[in-house]
């Protein structure tokens, strides 16, 4: 696991900021405070500022009006919470069982209805979740409510997914990894989100459709493989992860670190082109075919544009984030480990793609 260069990203549309970051970043400092995410030995209030999630849906989420945008932000200050705190809990000490049980508690908290009675939370994701659930859901439909309930799920199987593979030493090879990780991967997760901030909810009529489908895994693929490359250090390194793309290349290939992270970052393009083959070859005859009307159209094609920002905002974040920028050490929910040095922009849309990371 020798250092590496990162490479050369492909990012084919300039990130935009949204206007209200401040107003989002104060919102959700009080909002884990009030739900007890600072009050755990989890997080401080240093770590939540240095990671700040305002900064990565502003940028992710460049369009959506002021309130969703502290909803949206909400929901990835839960995510991440939940990560660090599941890391802390369950995957340092491997407990398959412990773990088990925390997550066959959550989906109880997401009633589709919104009127059936929960369980009383015991912890802050719980009580993060009632709130958000409470918050989210009479902006949606029935169908959206299902399909995030289902994204929701998949998300917590990666954890056990995770902490399994840890448990066993097992390292996927990459047809299974990529597969396991669009589907239990939280990009489809965020996909749904976007669906919220861009109040563009896809109809349910194509919501299953190949076309759809299609830009939903890319998305999601393009979103793992940048992860893995950003986050390598922090995942393989300090916590001994092993669901990291550029890992499995290493070990199934034989590749040394650099090679490997060459090697995602092509796959990561290859994504990349296929979902913007798919909008402009593919979603005509979709809409044609469905006999979809002005509407239901410009409802798709928002969510296309919001999934295009999500893609070039949550690069951005990942150059600037202290979650993968820092290198000072901590306790078991630090998410601030590696330092990045930026080496410049490349052009249009591609703000600081190139960055240097000394490993060491």
């Amino acid at each position: 696991m020798a250092s590496f260069t990162m490479p050369e990203f492909y990012v084919p549309h300039p990130a935009r900021m949204n206007p209200h970051l401040e107003r989002a970043r104060a919102h959700s400092t009080q909002w884990a405070r009030d739900m007890g995410m600072l009050d755990t030995g989890v997080w401080t209030d240093e770590i939540l500022a240095g990671d700040d999630y305002g900064h990565m849906c502003a940028w992710t989420h460049p369009d959506a009006p002021a309130e969703i945008l502290d909803l949206i932000t909400d929901w990835y200050v839960w995510v991440f919470y939940f990560d660090d705190e599941f890391f802390a809990e369950f995957k340092q000490s491997k407990d398959v069982a412990g773990a088990k049980a925390y997550l066959d508690r959550l989906p109880a908290f997401m009633p589709l209805n919104g009127t059936d009675p929960w369980p009383e939370p015991q912890n802050p994701t719980e009580r993060g979740l009632v709130d958000l659930w409470q918050r989210t859901i009479p902006l949606m439909s029935q169908d959206w409510r299902r399909r995030f309930t289902t994204s929701t799920h998949n998300l917590l199987l990666e954890c056990m997914w995770e902490i399994k593979n840890i448990e066993s030493g097992t390292v996927a090879n990459p047809i299974e990894y990529i597969e396991m990780r669009r589907k239990v991967g939280g990009a489809p997760w965020s996909a749904n989100l976007v669906e919220v901030s861009e109040a563009a909810e896809v109809p349910a009529s194509v919501a299953g459709t190949r076309p759809l489908r299609v830009l939903s895994d890319t998305f999601s693929d393009a979103i793992h493989l940048r992860n893995d490359i950003f986050s390598y250090e922090r995942e393989v390194l300090r916590e001994g992860e092993n669901s990291n793309g550029v890992l499995v290349f290493e070990k199934f290939f034989g590749h040394d670190t650099q090679t490997a992270v060459e090697a995602v970052n092509s796959l990561l393009t290859s994504r990349l082109h296929q979902f913007e083959n798919t909008v402009f070859t593919e979603l005509p005859q979709l809409f044609s075919e469905n006999a979809l009307g002005p509407e239901e159209q410009a409802r798709v094609l928002k969510y296309v544009k919001g999934l295009q920002d999500w893609q070039s905002g949550g690069h951005e974040w990942h150059l600037h984030a202290g979650r993968y920028t820092k290198v000072e050490g901590g306790g078991a929910g630090n998410s601030a480990f590696f330092r990045t040095i930026l080496r410049g922009p490349t052009g249009l849309g591609t703000s600081a793609a190139r960055l240097g990371a000394p490993r060491g």
